[in-house]
């Protein structure tokens, strides 16, 4: 039942019968259409009451509009004895700048931003051209924003998300980091699956870190992204042995896998000079993703550099 709707975001009440209540923020691939929330199927699956706070585009759940969807739903959280505030990105954002909004019992974050505002996060670029000064203003995650406890997943060798978590852990107290090696920004997908993310939830409500740690460790080994992390994270230092993982395990990764671990080894080999190998590569990255803007016009890049190259020579 859609229970609040405005020009940010909009919010779905799903009744379960879950002694808490789940408080879902989606990721910025995930838009309002009125219908749906992120999360849902695993809330229908597990009969847990949730509400679903879902963005009309990727603007990390603007503060005014957060404000007036909890004055409208304030019935449905008065009612509820446990919040669990639970998202991934700009999902896991929204879970940690509004713990104190929701009077969190537990928020669990997945690779959240602090801000997108550029000045506030030179390091990152990736979410720049969704920062709007007038919706983001003092959008930063703060000390006065927690409560309750945090738990925020995250790879540590993706070196952005770490900073983020790192920044956020010394702003809130309460907040448990929770490395979860080689899953890349989609640290999330390691505990897809009913009964690990029950599993999950559980342990953070008792704050069992013992147990937290353990699924930690069951996650990251069976995680799907994880031959591809490991074969990217070679590149740097080890790039005969990504090669070899990758001729072992290429096969089984996602198009945009393959083009990534594409890209990045022809640029690589564009450092060590192999530039006619790095062509061959970035061609074949684009052979996964036709058309991609990224791609081309590092080819167009590339062969300039090529023909300079060439010309020097005559």
């Amino acid at each position: 039942m859609n229970v609040f709707s405005d020009d940010n975001v909009e919010v779905i009440h799903h009744i379960g019968s879950s002694p808490y209540l789940l408080v879902t923020f989606n990721e910025m691939e995930m838009k309002a259409d009125g219908k749906r929330f992120w999360g849902q199927r695993f809330c229908e699956k597990a009969d847990i009451s949730a509400l679903g706070f879902i963005s009309r585009r990727p603007n990390w759940f603007p503060a005014a509009s957060i404000v007036k969807a909890v004055e409208a739903v304030a019935p449905i959280l008065r009612a509820a004895p446990e919040r669990i505030l639970y998202g991934h990105s700009q999902g896991g954002y929204a879970a940690l700048r509004y713990r104190r909004r929701f009077d969190a019992t537990v928020a669990i974050a997945f690779c959240p931003q602090v801000s997108i505002d550029p000045k506030a996060v030179p390091f990152d670029g990736r979410f720049a051209r969704h920062f709007s000064p007038d919706l983001h203003a003092t959008m930063g995650v703060a000390p006065d924003h927690a409560a309750g406890r945090a738990y925020l997943f995250f790879d540590p060798f993706h070196a952005v998300d770490r900073r983020h978590a790192e920044r956020i852990a010394a702003l809130q107290e309460r907040t448990h980091l929770m490395s979860v090696h080689m899953t890349g920004h989609g640290t999330v997908r390691a505990f897809t699956g009913t009964a690990r993310a029950l599993s999950l939830i559980e342990a953070c409500r008792e704050n069992d870190l013992a147990k937290l740690r353990a699924l930690v460790r069951s996650a990251r080994v069976e995680a799907p992204m994880r031959p591809y992390q490991i074969a990217v994270a070679a590149i740097a230092r080890h790039h005969a042995w990504a090669d070899r993982f990758h001729a072992h395990f290429g096969a089984n990764f996602s198009r945009v896998e393959r083009a990534n671990f594409l890209y990045h080894r022809a640029n690589r080999h564009i450092r060590d000079g192999n530039l006619a190998t790095a062509r061959i590569m970035l061609e074949d990255a684009l052979t996964h993703l036709p058309g991609d803007p990224g791609l081309a016009h590092r080819i167009m890049e590339l062969d300039g550099r090529i023909a300079r190259s060439r010309a020097a020579v005559v």
